[in-house]
């Protein structure tokens, strides 16, 4: 089965980057954290996701690694993947070319210095960059990555029920499933994952990390 890993762009066009989801062992399905770091939440999730038995992705900001990097170093430390989700998390399709390029690039050295030498996956903030940026990541063999499953909606009315069931409704086999447990959404996030893992697991999913979930 082709999943189909996005950039979304200023005028709404689509940049398609289709990799392959191994079949190999059942149905695979991701999740993915963005922003953060943050000392304590960051701590708490990974504790909650070794209990689970989940391996998941990471996309941090580039200034809170800069701030946090024993909470990033943890992240690693704990077998989880890590991306680039820009350095200040702006809008990098309302900005310069050159600008968004310094955003990308900063956070590709802050990987750097925490162990990764290939180029990590990147995750736009807002889901959105300017075609020029796209067409240029593209040239330079990033991974786009994109999710096509938010619960947000629920969580922020903390209807943890209700965001179980509409993943365990709408997963399949290489979804990406978005969740923001650094901020705002962290209890909610918290307390729905244990009910989303069981409720996943029981259809027969098994959690990856991106690069897993889209290796050749």
């Amino acid at each position: 089965m082709k999943i189909i890993i996005t950039v979304v762009c200023t005028w709404l066009s689509i940049f398609p980057v289709y990799t392959q989801a191994t079949q190999a062992s059942g149905k695979q399905i991701a999740l993915i954290f963005d922003e953060g770091p943050v000392p304590g939440k960051t701590e708490s999730l990974l504790k909650q996701l070794e209990s689970l038995q989940i391996t998941a992705t990471f996309f941090p900001i580039g200034r809170e690694m800069e701030k946090f990097p024993d909470q990033t170093q943890a992240i690693i430390a704990a077998g989880h993947q890590l991306g680039n989700h820009s350095y200040s998390h702006m809008d990098l399709a309302q900005m310069s070319l050159s600008s968004a390029k310094e955003e990308i690039k900063k956070t590709c050295r802050l990987l750097q210095r925490h162990g990764y030498i290939d180029k990590p996956m990147f995750l736009p903030p807002f889901g959105r960059i300017s075609e020029e940026l796209g067409t240029l990541l593209q040239d330079q063999n990033f991974k786009i990555a994109h999710w096509d499953l938010d619960p947000s909606q629920h969580l922020q009315q903390g209807d943890i029920q209700a965001a179980a069931d509409y993943l365990s409704k709408n997963a399949k086999h290489g979804s990406v499933v978005l969740l923001h447990p650094m901020y705002d959404q962290y209890h909610q996030v918290i307390e729905a994952l244990p009910l989303i893992n069981a409720q996943l697991k029981a259809a027969g999913f098994h959690f990856v990390t991106l690069e897993q979930l889209t290796a050749d």
